[in-house]
């Protein structure tokens, strides 16, 4: 399967523990998404994801920190990440 960010979203806001999470609003979510895939191409876009997690979420959060209309709560971050890497982990099946 080919990634679609609008599953992605879906599958996040499905999979997460925390409810307000599943309510932020997508274009949030996708901001979280393509913040990911910006850690990719700046940094090693060959290294296995589930590797990398704690760099990634660290990375997601300076970067959202930055963002002043950003939505997303940092706190949020990690488990939005974690759901992200469930998704791309279904891709492989």
């Amino acid at each position: 399967m080919e990634f679609d960010e609008n599953k992605a979203i879906d599958y996040i806001k499905a999979h997460v523990e925390n409810p307000v999470i599943a309510k932020y609003d997508d274009d949030d979510i996708l901001l979280v998404i393509d913040t990911i895939f910006e850690y990719f191409e700046k940094y090693d876009e060959n290294e296995d994801f589930d590797d990398d997690n704690e760099k990634v979420i660290a990375y997601v959060k300076k970067q959202l920190a930055k963002d002043k209309d950003n939505a997303i709560s940092l706190d949020h971050v990690a488990e939005i990440v974690e759901a992200e890497t469930a998704y791309e982990n279904t891709l492989d099946d």
